[in-house]
């Protein structure tokens, strides 16, 4: 059994990960929680109702409320819990509709494959080193999904291909590349949302914020190896994490890793 509470970079979000399973006798918390199991059902009770979690499923119990778990497969198990403070909620919704909730969100069981699937790789990226500026996209847009089916809304449509911010952020990818980016702070100094910065990129250039900033550096590690750079100080150069997030992400966008590319160069 693998128990984990990693430490986090962001405000009123912490995570827990077991692996293995593990029986939780009723407790609460002072925080929202969000949970799911990424690898079989999850037993629990809330409010001494019991049932099951089956995997696709998503629950929600508020700051407060006792409850308890267990997997219903120890050895195939990995239960994943987001505990979310109500002042970390109101940021992610102010993020997204601009403007503050008011009803409670409730216990409840959002049935939604995708969300489930998504918050599971929310899960990993918290609990691994991603580069912060793609762990910032999940948090903003797996949240706005979660409170789209919490009934969140609805947003109007981004219809400005000639929004000058886009331009605006691709030069400042341009001009510090190899530094590290913060979505929040991006938006800020755009003066826009997060959310909708990722929504005007989407509009306009068909991907997230995090995804074109991914193609130029992979682009200008390209330029670094054709030009005699080793592996190593091109991932560097080009604001990549170390060398194998450049073969990761090099492999993925030109069908081989970069060291068979710089091999292919040499030849020609």
């Amino acid at each position: 059994m693998n128990i984990l509470y990693p430490p986090s970079r962001y405000a009123g979000l912490e995570i827990l990960s077991c692996a293995g399973g593990h029986e939780f006798r009723e407790h609460l918390h002072d925080a929202y929680v969000l949970w799911l199991n990424s690898e079989t059902g999850e037993q629990y009770t809330v409010n001494r109702t019991r049932d099951v979690l089956p995997t696709g499923s998503v629950s929600l119990i508020e700051p407060g409320v006792p409850h308890a778990n267990r997997s219903c497969d120890k050895g195939n198990s990995h239960l994943r819990s987001f505990y979310c403070t109500e002042a970390f909620l109101q940021d992610q919704y102010r993020q997204i509709y601009e403007t503050d909730y008011i009803a409670p969100l409730g216990n409840r069981v959002v049935s939604h494959t995708s969300l489930w699937q998504n918050l599971t790789l929310l899960h990993e990226a918290l609990l691994g080193a991603q580069d912060t500026f793609c762990t910032d996209e999940l948090v903003v847009t797996i949240f706005a999904a979660f409170f789209n089916e919490c009934g969140g809304r609805k947003l109007k449509p981004v219809r400005d291909f000639g929004d000058r911010r886009v331009a605006a952020a691709i030069e400042y990818f341009h001009a510090g590349m190899a530094a590290p980016i913060q979505l929040e702070q991006l938006a800020d100094m755009l003066g826009c949302t997060s959310y909708h910065l990722i929504r005007l990129f989407r509009l306009q250039k068909g991907m997230t914020p995090y995804a074109y900033l991914t193609q130029l550096r992979l682009e200008r590690a390209r330029t670094l190896i054709d030009s005699g750079e080793s592996l190593s100080s091109a991932a560097t150069q080009a604001g990549l994490s170390d060398q194998s997030h450049l073969t990761r992400q090099f492999k993925k966008r030109y069908g081989l890793t970069p060291g068979a590319y710089r091999k292919q160069r040499l030849l020609s």
